[in-house]
């Protein structure tokens, strides 16, 4: 019905479209007008079913695909449910299956676990061991089969016994081999390496390190200077020839000689560390230590001069010589005043004798208190540190600590021996004012014998 409402509208409208097209073109007659909008009616007629017939040739072939879809949509479901229903199935047998294998296999089960485990193992040590230096690519084969979850095939187990067995041998031999290493200035270079079985490797008599990311051997910018000689007896192992050779060995691995490289000097942790603080402990001690010497030096000339003029009756240019000049100026005099004479002449001589010996005191007593100083101020500093960045690695809170307690060091490094001489130059000091006064006595009573 809506399609049969459709044709006659179009019709409505081709015939109206017609008659204006007619209007327009003038006909010359009423039967020649007649027969153009006959055949403008017969062409539209032709034009519209047509038309109808294309639009239900479109709706048939809709119709068809729409009816087709829907069968197969209806095929789909019926195989997901079949395929389901499969899915099903093949998970109960998967079970079974996988319980039957359970128990067929047994105590095989823990044994090819036991068997990823040690190939887990022995595939860590040998990446990181240093026989992989002259061996590398071992750990492969394991690392393959630590990862397999199927049984472990003859081939492969011996494969695991050879690498054990080759790391096990490796580790008491003694080996020489040519290989690549990075020296200090990061070139590649080819150099004949020593492996002192799975500890050490050493290279022109020097200890080189395996690194365990990079797998390269690579030269150490610091070698080890602990215990003292350590290096001296890596060089004789090194130019030994033949028969058996004293080596220390790093019962770690490497890893102690590998940290050697970030141990600091004294000089290095003094340069580093010590701060203005811990350089003005310094000059206080090299002053204190430069008046000391000069006062031994001074005291022990002086002491000389009186030991020699303790025997001579003769003045000379001398502490005693000035006592016993004022003596000879003055032996004519009462005795009490030539006993007053002798002890002004004796309290010239005292400051000569004790000048400067009270500045070595005070700066052995001053240089811990400025190590004490600079130890404070470099943990406020770390404290500081701390608040700002955080706590999270505690090697930094112990670099700080370990910094700020420089300066403490170098304080009582510096106050011991300023301490020392003070103790030796002033013990001389006082021993040449107690031989003036002795000798100063002497006089005194020789005076009074005198008389």
């Amino acid at each position: 019905m809506k399609i049969n409402k459709l044709v006659l509208t179009s019709l409505f409208a081709a015939t109206l479209g017609f008659a204006q097209a007619a209007e327009v073109k003038q006909a010359d007659s009423l039967d020649e007008l007649l027969n153009l909008v006959k055949n403008a009616e017969r062409a539209q007629s032709r034009e519209n079913t047509q038309r109808i017939q294309r639009f239900q040739n479109d709706r048939n072939q809709q119709q068809r695909l729409l009816n087709e879809a829907k069968a197969e949509l209806a095929q789909l479901e019926v195989r997901s449910e079949e395929l389901k229903q499969q899915y099903d199935t093949n998970e109960q047998q998967l079970g079974e299956f996988t319980e039957r294998l359970r128990i067929k296999l047994g105590n095989l089960g823990e044994a090819i676990g036991v068997v990823r485990q040690v190939a887990a193992d022995a595939a860590a040590t040998i990446d990181t061991s240093i026989v992989s230096a002259e061996f590398p690519g071992r750990q492969k084969v394991l690392t393959e089969l630590a990862g397999r979850k199927e049984i472990p095939t003859i081939a492969e187990l011996r494969s695991l016994w050879v690498e054990l067995q080759t790391e096990m041998n490796e580790q008491g031999r003694i080996s020489t081999f040519d290989k690549e290493m990075i020296d200090l200035n990061g070139q590649t270079v080819t150099k004949p390496i020593t492996r002192i079985g799975s500890f050490n490797l050493i290279a022109d008599g020097e200890y080189v390190v395996f690194n365990k990311n990079t797998k390269n051997v690579e030269a150490l910018p610091k070698q080890p200077k602990e215990p003292s000689g350590i290096m001296g007896v890596v060089a004789n192992y090194a130019s030994a020839n033949g028969g058996f050779a004293l080596f220390p060995v790093d019962p770690t691995m490497g890893g102690i000689v590998e940290r050697e490289k970030d141990r600091e000097s004294w000089f290095e942790r003094l340069e580093e560390h010590a701060g203005y603080v811990g350089w003005a402990i310094l000059v206080v001690l090299g002053i204190g230590a430069i008046i000391a010497i000069e006062r031994f030096l001074v005291l022990s000339a002086t002491g000389s001069k009186m030991r020699k003029q303790a025997k001579s009756s003769t003045p000379g240019n001398n502490p005693l010589g000035r006592i016993m000049s004022v003596y000879l100026a003055n032996k004519d005099d009462s005795f009490e005043n030539l006993e007053l004479k002798l002890d002004e002449a004796v309290l010239k001589e005292l400051p000569q004798l004790e000048t400067r010996i009270s500045i070595i005191k005070i700066f052995a007593a001053v240089s811990p208190l400025m190590g004490l100083l600079g130890t404070v101020t470099g943990m406020i500093e770390t404290f500081q540190n701390i608040t700002l960045y955080g706590a999270g690695d505690p090697s930094v809170m112990a670099g700080g600590i370990s910094s700020a307690l420089m300066t403490t060091v170098l304080g009582i490094v510096a106050a011991i021996p300023l301490i020392l001489m003070h103790a030796f130059v002033s013990a001389k000091s006082k021993s040449m004012v107690h031989m003036l006064e002795e000798q100063s006595s002497g006089l005194i009573a020789q005076h009074v014998e005198g008389k």
